[in-house]
């Protein structure tokens, strides 16, 4: 490595002289050296978290996250069915099966509301018929990209 002034005999006619900086000095007047971090190390029996689990102890998911989880779930509930897509010739089957399964599985000695049962399952069937509990969940996802990206420019200005 080269210090000072050199000058350059060969090459573009405009540059006959090139100044090098004793770069290797300056970098170490400005680096810091730390002392290693005490980090906790994993235990022998211990297996590291997968991304997936990662994710499912994460309490602060984007909007994307949400919507996939939701889109997406990885058990069986209830409440999915808004979601799903529930083909027109299997709703009344579905209808049948939800209602009859929650007076079955209801505590016998309880009294049961059977038009809520039915109003219920019905609630969620419809929603997911054909897909449009997919298709409004996608729309309120893109309402809610959009805001933040428009929330986002005017915070800029």
């Amino acid at each position: 490595m080269a210090t000072g002034t050199e000058s350059k005999e060969e090459g573009n006619p405009l540059e006959s002289e090139v100044t090098v900086l004793p770069v290797e000095s300056e970098y170490l007047e400005i680096s810091q050296q730390a002392a290693a971090r005490n980090v906790e190390m994993p235990k022998e029996g211990d297996k590291p978290k997968t991304l997936t689990e990662s994710m499912d102890d994460a309490t602060d998911l984007t909007d994307l996250q949400f919507a996939a989880a939701r889109l997406f779930p990885k058990g069986y509930n209830r409440r999915d069915a808004m979601v799903a897509r529930i083909a027109p010739d299997a709703f009344l089957p579905l209808l049948h099966i939800m209602v009859t399964d929650r007076i079955m599985s209801r505590d016998p000695n309880k009294p049961i509301s059977v038009n809520d049962e039915i109003f219920d399952a019905y609630y969620m069937l419809t929603t997911g018929l054909d897909g449009k509990g997919r298709i409004d969940f996608a729309e309120l996802l893109g309402s809610a990209k959009e805001i933040k990206q428009q929330e986002t420019l005017l915070k800029g200005m």
